[in-house]
Order: structure tokens, then C-alpha cells, then sequence
């Protein structure tokens, strides 16, 4: 059960509540937000671009334990909007291969327009990105994204010993009369 705060709560209970999903790409070169919503939405210190139903993405695929998923999510652009082939045309001067995306759901009050909290849903990385040109001046971009379950089928080269924490630092001796054991221990989907 997730925990919300007393606002939220109770404009859930009521039926209400406004609900607006967010995309936040974190590249090399700065924090980049997209948010189903009109206008221009701050959150944490990131200016979100309103796309409205310009975003859409897939129920993603899901597995049982550690296994990855992936998610598929489209923003579609509309010359004269906040969302232009040209804002779309940027990620090319990205190196987004393999960078953080967070998705989340922002709940506003319905009244007032004020942002009442944001909820974290996913996270992941970027994979790939596909474009699609469309006649009359639009573009849809699809990026295929990668769960951080991922992580879990990674191999460490680091181990917990003396020598491995000189290298780290010269002068500190943590492990000086730490006992070392050879075993492999298999994390995630055996390889």
C-alpha cells in the first residue's frame, strides 16, 4: 500500500483528483520532463513541457523475479505546440544510449490546479529510439526502455579483501585481517 499525504488522500477518496503522468530523461547534458498535461508543469526543480495526449506508453512486458522488462513509451509532436518536431529533433544531439528514465504520476487538485504530490511508478534506462516523420510536419519519436532489474544479471569485478581496498585507498587497512572465501554466487537468471 502506498503511503499519500492527507491532500492527496483525500482527493482520492473523492474522486477527484486530477492525475497527470510525467517522463523525466536524464542525460549527460541536464534533466529533460514531459508531462501529459497543458503548459509547463515545475517539479523538483525540472521545467516539465505539457504534451497533453501527445504521450502514450505500452503496458510494458512483466516477469516473475529479478527477469527485465521493457516498456515502450511514444511522444508525438505538433508544429505550433510546446512539443515540436524541433524540441523531438534535440535528442539526436544527445548521447542517450543507456541513460536513467524515471516515470511518474503527478496528482493535482481539481479546483485549485495545484500540484498535490508525485508518485514514482518506473524506472529504467533508454535503449533505443526510433522516429517516425509524418506528413504535414509531425514526429513521433518511441523509445524503448529497459528496466533496472537489468542491473541484477551484472557481474562485479570487486571483492572484500585487503588488497581490493588498497587500491581504493593506500592507507586504509578495513580489511587487513578480513578472512577471504572463493565462492560464486549466482544473482538474478543463472547465466
Amino acid at each position: 500500500m502506498r503511503a499519500y499525504d492527507t491532500d492527496t488522500l483525500t482527493m482520492l477518496q473523492s474522486g477527484r483528483c486530477a492525475e497527470r503522468d510525467m517522463v523525466l530523461f536524464d542525460f549527460a547534458s541536464g534533466l529533460y520532463g514531459f508531462w501529459t498535461g497543458a503548459g509547463t508543469l515545475e517539479y523538483s526543480g525540472v521545467t516539465y513541457v505539457g504534451a497533453g495526449k501527445l504521450i502514450s506508453a505500452d503496458e510494458g512486458s512483466y516477469e516473475m523475479g529479478l527477469a527485465p522488462s521493457s516498456l515502450s513509451i511514444s511522444l508525438s509532436s505538433i508544429p505550433d505546440s510546446d512539443l515540436t518536431p524541433d524540441v523531438l529533433a534535440t535528442i539526436e544531439a544527445e548521447d542517450y544510449h543507456q541513460r536513467p528514465v524515471t516515470i511518474m504520476r503527478a496528482y493535482i487538485h481539481p479546483d485549485t490546479r495545484a500540484l498535490l504530490s508525485v508518485e514514482r511508478l518506473w524506472r529504467g534506462y533508454l535503449d533505443q529510439i526510433t522516429h517516425d516523420l509524418q506528413a504535414g510536419g509531425g514526429a513521433t519519436l518511441t523509445a524503448t526502455l529497459e528496466s533496472r532489474f537489468r542491473d541484477h544479471t551484472r557481474v562485479g569485478h570487486r571483492i572484500r579483501s585487503d588488497a581490493d581496498q588498497r587500491l581504493i585507498d593506500a592507507d586504509d587497512g578495513f580489511y587487513q585481517h578480513a578472512a577471504t572465501a572463493d565462492a560464486k554466487i549466482v544473482w538474478g537468471r543463472a547465466g
